[in-house]
């Protein structure tokens, strides 16, 4: 998994050297800026995950490059922490309306710090997966072929409609089916032992189901996804039917 990065923006070098220190040892990647244009133009070259944004800063001050990120289309749902010295409640609210996500006052707790960033990044991959999800089952959606992906365990994690069809699955859960157990039910080339056991990367064979008018026959490839250790971690199905006549 790639380290997340975090823009540290801060005219104090000593704050910034600090903040640097912690967030390392914590296995960020921190990317610093001194003053406020420089902090927006980081911000938009190096598309940091969470920015730790001080407000009292040189030529721009955190409100107003908190503002202009918020105005960019491609830096605008970039987690924003500000980072102050300030406690007056006006300074928070002006912190607010500029789009800030969260505070946390100078000098601040090591544990506090750590624990609002992992917060925050953990909020922001819920919405970044679930579009990804979206768009994966978008794509798995137009497909002539069967798709089926599972985990290393056989539990589905998707499958499409076209797949659903062939293998006479009829569950709109699908996260639960021991999808081992419900091939075993079916007529295929190869036993699902021998599918679980083997450990070639794609293997190639047929699945028949007789319980149609006109007996339906599908041609599978199933590719397993090894980690560095040997163990599966995936498994996909493209599936094919053909009709005998």
């Amino acid at each position: 998994m790639n380290k997340a990065k975090i823009l540290v923006a801060d005219d104090i070098k000593q704050n910034v050297k600090l903040l640097r220190v912690i967030l390392t040892a914590s296995g960020f990647d921190v990317v610093e800026a001194y003053d406020g244009e420089e902090a927006l133009e980081k911000a938009k070259s190096e598309n940091p995950d969470l920015i730790l944004l001080d407000i009292m800063m040189p030529k721009m001050t955190g409100y107003e490059v908190c503002q202009k990120l918020r105005a960019n289309g491609t830096t605008k749902s970039i987690p924003i922490v500000m980072i102050t010295a300030l406690h007056e409640m006006d300074d928070r609210i002006k912190g607010i309306d500029a789009g800030a996500d969260d505070f946390i006052s100078k000098p601040f707790n090591k544990t506090e710090l750590l624990a609002r960033v992992k917060s925050l990044l953990r909020m922001r991959r819920i919405p970044a997966k679930e579009e990804e999800t979206n768009v994966l089952e978008s794509i798995l959606s137009g497909l002539e072929e069967g798709v089926v992906v599972t985990d290393g365990q056989w539990k589905i994690t998707h499958i499409n409609q076209t797949a659903k069809e062939l293998l006479n699955i009829h569950e709109t859960d699908t996260a639960n089916i021991d999808f081992q157990t419900h091939l075993s039910r079916l007529n295929l080339s190869i036993p699902v032992d021998t599918l679980m056991a083997t450990r070639e990367k794609t293997t190639d064979f047929q699945i028949l189901r007789a319980n149609t008018q006109t007996p339906v026959s599908t041609n599978a490839r199933m590719t397993k996804l090894f980690d560095d250790h040997g163990t599966v971690v995936s498994i996909s199905l493209i599936l094919r039917k053909e009709r005998k006549r």
